[in-house]
């Protein structure tokens, strides 16, 4: 244990940095007094454990061993403290410097479009260089703004990244912290308005693109104009991790078979252009300092094209570690630098460690770290198999290990064949990515060399269809739970059981005995049923929203089954809230087609048992041959009784339009995509006290805020 802390002090000191940040975002919720309160207990914690053990144990072997544990690592340990302080610090002031107020007016509003985004009935334009002019005075805005609109709008649609706009519209403060929870996605953004559009749109100048953007779309266009429209957006989502270009069916096919790395530039991609530089090197006799800084702009830049994302932010300065200490001759640790370089990210940009994908990125090389090697081993001395079989399924296994209560908490899913994918994927991939980023290298200096980009396409279109073989096969995507605080007794037992730990097998076997008994109970309190004790609407944030009631008798209604891509997240909503029998389903949306809805439903009957199913009675044809569950027609001007449940089908000349819940006294009106005289006519049907959930947001201009409205 002396070995391990005194030897590797940059891993503790990034743990009680990551520490600190996470306990002070916690407390910010409450109050920021709390964060040193946490701490100041801790500290006195950690000095009666110490004086305590001293006075027990006085002058035995033990004892001994602890003081020289103390005396050996008192800096380290002084640090640590330290670094979990300024940890704290970074991220309140990080925090507040994002958090702004700004007086909800109608503005005058001119700004460049940065980004945008499309959903399933709207559209989100990210907008800088924000300026509004309010009663005659100009002030510039910090940030990001996001403009929304739906597609009637069809002013906005023809807008562009790039483009200068003028607009009348609303504004309102992002706040960093809503419903208690960090929003960190916005925060990393740099969203700190929200914009709502009025009237009187202009596109004032057109192409206004950064050095990045331009780079973006020269790429872009390239590679259209070489390949495949699939294999060409494929390659930019390999170059530069945004995988917004690839349809819905690619991105759940890598989920599914477990390459979805292949499009989040990590450590794979700066390995490979490392090793390409250091080849090319190979050939032109140069100083090393000289290859050195040249490997360093290199990536450099290439993090600046990529956003400066956290995954390839860490195996930049981890690649870059590594050469450094190549360059003085020292040998470089893994465990060091991993440490070491996210202690440098979580400085600059504290937030990270709510980032998904620099948790991916630390846990699986953590799992290859501690792992890795000894599977390698295992299979190649034990079971014959060949290095390269061997150390492929070594490196995908221990990345696994890694990152499972990652993939458990943030998704919900583990890839059953994510070994045969990766052994098969990773090998062509690697080719794919040299050949690509040769040839568009090359293809943006020298135009006329566009044509080699033929060899990565035919390479990379082998990748883009291989995952999808496993789609269909059966458990493909297995459900797990999310781990929650069993993450850390997870983490905390790989570590123990991995060859880091140099302690006695006698001492070390029992610990690991406890560890796993400890594991394996909480794992199982977590998957019990859970119980609603509490009257409560969840909406599950598909394209097409699904609500799921609850009572406090326990009873769980779901309205609604989502469109057409959301079979998967529908069931994993459903099994992450650990439900497993529904009291009944309500089937109510006519915009999406019967028989998407009908799939949906055997797919949600799959992981769930349901007791009743309502339709509308042109549509029961659609699902009376259904395996399990009774279909009945939703009636009309007649009560549905559902348990103690109170259901109202609320028609209007003939058409239902909405349905009234009463669950523990409290209304939930759910509205279906009406029109201005049925919304007029619906709102002298409800209360005041009526909550109404919309599926469609044109439906709020109908009822312009009455009653209380709960959005998807």
């Amino acid at each position: 244990m002396i070995r391990i802390f005194a030897r590797r002090p940059f891993v503790f000191v990034a743990l009680f940095l990551c520490l600190g940040v996470y306990v002070m975002v916690n407390c910010l919720e409450k109050d920021v007094i709390l964060f040193y309160v946490i701490t100041l207990f801790i500290f006195v914690v950690f000095v009666v454990l110490t004086i305590l053990i001293t006075a027990v144990f006085d002058k035995s072997r033990f004892v001994n061993v602890f003081i020289k544990f103390l005396a050996i690592n008192k800096l380290i340990i002084l640090f640590c403290f330290i670094m979990y302080v300024l940890g704290g610090l970074l991220a309140y002031n990080k925090i507040n410097y994002y958090t702004t107020n700004i007086d909800e007016e109608t503005y005058e509003i001119t700004a460049i479009v940065d980004s945008s985004e499309e959903y399933y009935s709207s559209k989100k334009l990210y907008l800088k260089n924000v300026t509004i002019i309010f009663d005659g005075k100009e002030e510039k805005l910090k940030g990001i703004t996001c403009l929304t609109f739906y597609e009637n709008e069809n002013e906005l649609s023809n807008i562009e990244v790039g483009d200068k706009i003028n607009f009348v519209g609303n504004l309102t403060s992002n706040y960093p912290i809503k419903n208690g929870e960090l929003d960190y996605y916005s925060i990393r953004d740099n969203i700190r308005y929200e914009a709502q559009y009025i009237s009187d749109l202009e596109i004032v100048e057109n192409n206004l693109l950064g050095a990045s953007d331009i780079i973006h779309k020269k790429v872009l266009d390239t590679l259209i104009s070489q390949m495949p429209i699939d294999i060409a957006y494929l390659s930019y989502s390999i170059l530069f991790g945004d995988s917004s270009y690839l349809s819905d069916f690619t991105n759940e096919s890598f989920k599914i078979s477990g390459v979805a790395h292949i499009v989040a530039v990590s450590g794979m991609n700066v390995v490979i252009i490392v090793s390409l530089l250091l080849f090319i090197f190979r050939f032109i006799k140069i100083r090393k300092l000289i290859k050195f800084i040249i490997i360093n702009l290199v990536l450099i830049g290439y993090c600046y094209l990529c956003a400066f994302t956290p995954s390839v932010v860490r195996a930049t300065i981890m690649a870059l570690i590594v050469l450094s200490a190549r360059f003085i001759g020292k040998q470089g640790d893994i465990l060091s630098s991993l440490g070491l370089s996210c202690i440098i990210i979580c400085i600059i940009w504290p937030l990270s460690i709510y980032d998904v994908g620099f948790l991916l990125s630390f846990t699986s090389v953590i799992g290859i770290v501690f792992f890795g090697n000894a599977i390698n081993n295992f299979l190649h001395k034990n079971c014959k198999f060949p290095n390269f079989l061997s150390s492929s399924i070594a490196m995908t296994v221990s990345a696994q290990i890694g990152i499972y209560p990652i993939m458990a908490t943030y998704f919900n899913s583990f890839s059953l064949y994510s070994i045969p994918a990766n052994i098969v994927i990773v090998p062509i991939f690697s080719l794919g990515y040299i050949l690509l980023f040769a040839t568009i290298v090359l293809s943006l200096v020298f135009p006329f060399l566009a044509f080699t980009l033929f060899l990565p396409s035919v390479v990379l279109s082998f990748v883009n269809w291989f995952p999808s073989i496993f789609v269909n096969l059966p458990y493909a995507n297995l459900y797990v739970s999310e781990l929650n605080l069993l993450s850390f007794v997870y983490y905390v037992f790989i570590t123990f059981i991995s060859q880091f730990i140099l302690i006695k097998d006698k001492i070390k076997l029992p610990i690991n005995i406890i560890l796993i008994i400890t594991l394996l109970t909480l794992f199982i309190i977590d998957i019990l049923p859970k119980k609603y004790r509490n009257t409560d609407a969840i909406v599950f944030d598909n394209s097409i929203s699904t609500v799921l009631l609850t009572s406090k008798e326990n009873d769980k209604i779901l309205v609604g089954v989502g469109g057409k891509y959301d079979t998967n997240k529908l069931t994993e909503n459903i099994q992450r809230a650990r439900i497993y029998s529904l009291d009944a389903v309500f089937i109510i949306n006519s915009n999406v087609d019967m028989y998407i809805q009908r799939t949906n439903l055997e797919a949600l009957q799959k992981v769930c048992d349901i007791k009743n199913i309502y339709v509308e009675e042109n549509s029961k044809y659609a699902f009376e041959t259904l395996k399990n569950g009774a279909v009945t027609i939703i009636p009309n001007n007649d009560i549905i009784k559902i348990n103690n449940l109170n259901i109202y089908p609320l028609f209007v000349n003939e058409v239902l339009v909405a349905m009234l819940f009463v669950i523990d006294n409290i209304e939930y009106a759910f509205i279906f995509d009406v029109n201005m005289a049925q919304a007029y006519q619906l709102q002298n049907m409800l209360k005041n006290s009526v909550n109404i959930l919309c599926y469609d947001n044109e439906d709020y201009l109908y009822f312009n805020g009455y009653p209380k409205i709960i959005e998807k």
